[in-house]
């Protein structure tokens, strides 16, 4: 189902792709193309040996209380989720990917186990701040409008990429690159904003804006791509290089960092003041200081993105952490 808005300021055009599949999938994450994936070398299997780290009880005792109490940590991650962050195994079950692998290692260090939900990205800030989910994983960017309610401890680089058909000769790194594009993203995410911010650039300087659709998947915006329907969609950057890696007809065609003008960060994200995120600050140093974090991030592909260490991002007055 298709249909045009028009917001003041900006001329967007909104793509409703409410496909019966994509309602249905309550309990797993989008297919992914195994005969491409076999070709990276990623284990897509449920018998995944992930990387697992052991318990500090001094970090576990700086988990409060009602979080420790009944020995969970309850973390979110992404339904429609993009290899290779988060992505359904072989047996259509198993959540597997660098998200799911991180939150264990968290869990492991702070002495709990991990209790792994899916959510879409509409509802996932609803879930942490209803205390339905402790932690969140989903490629959250650390903004300033996120720390209004949630904590945050930053755990990898944050960058948006640009996928087109491959041999189009786009380049796409700022705002005059999309001017006339046709040009997807998911509803409000970071891609989202920075598109409607060069929109409202575009338009301020007297230049054509890009038509802005709004896909409710990955899928359904590759398949968009191909058929000639799209110039180009919008993706963290870590899903736009897989694909790019996993099919010939498409490319990367630039990249953005995810705070745009500003860097940023992809972090865990915690209910604003719960009391979480000193305890999953000081577990992740330890994990990068033992070398298990960087052993996922590696396996995954994604070594480029590792930090040397982290810290709280917080409106709360935690200290130093």
């Amino acid at each position: 189902m298709f249909s045009r808005t028009t917001r003041t300021g900006t001329r967007r055009a909104t793509v409703a792709v409410v496909l019966a599949a994509a309602l249905g999938l309550g309990a797993c994450a989008d297919p992914v193309n195994l005969t491409a994936v076999s070709e990276t070398g990623l284990n897509l299997t449920p018998d995944q040996d992930r990387v697992r780290s052991e318990v500090n009880p001094e970090i576990a005792e700086l988990v409060p209380e009602s979080i420790s109490e009944d020995g969970l940590l309850t973390v979110g991650t992404l339904v429609h989720g993009a290899p290779p962050l988060v992505m359904t195994a072989t047996d259509n079950t198993t959540q597997i990917g660098s998200e799911v692998d991180l939150a264990q290692l968290l869990a492991d260090k702070l002495g709990l186990e991990l209790s792994l939900e899916l959510t879409s990205w509409d509802n996932w800030a609803l879930k942490v701040e209803a205390g339905e989910f402790e932690a969140m994983h989903g490629n959250i960017a650390v903004t300033d409008a996120r720390l209004e309610k949630f904590d945050f401890t930053p755990y990898r680089a944050a960058y948006l990429g640009f996928i087109a058909q491959a041999g189009s000769d786009l380049h796409i790194e700022q705002a005059e690159d999309i001017s006339g594009l046709r040009i997807a993203a998911a509803a409000g995410t970071n891609q989202d904003r920075v598109l409607g911010e060069w929109n409202d650039q575009l338009i301020a300087e007297g230049k054509e804006p890009a038509e802005i659709y709004h896909y409710v998947n990955e899928n359904d915006m590759t398949m968009a791509l191909v058929a000639g329907r799209l110039d180009a969609f919008f993706n963290h950057l870590p899903g736009a290089s897989y694909l790019a890696n996993t099919r010939d007809d498409v490319e990367v065609a630039g990249r953005v960092s995810a705070g745009w003008p500003q860097e940023t960060l992809v972090g865990t994200a915690m209910g604003r003041g719960s009391g979480l995120a000193p305890a999953v600050t000081a577990a992740l140093n330890e994990l990068i200081d033992e070398g298990t974090y960087q052993e996922v991030l590696e396996r995954w592909d994604l070594g480029d993105e590792a930090l040397d260490q982290t810290h709280t991002e917080s409106l709360e007055s935690y200290g130093e952490n």
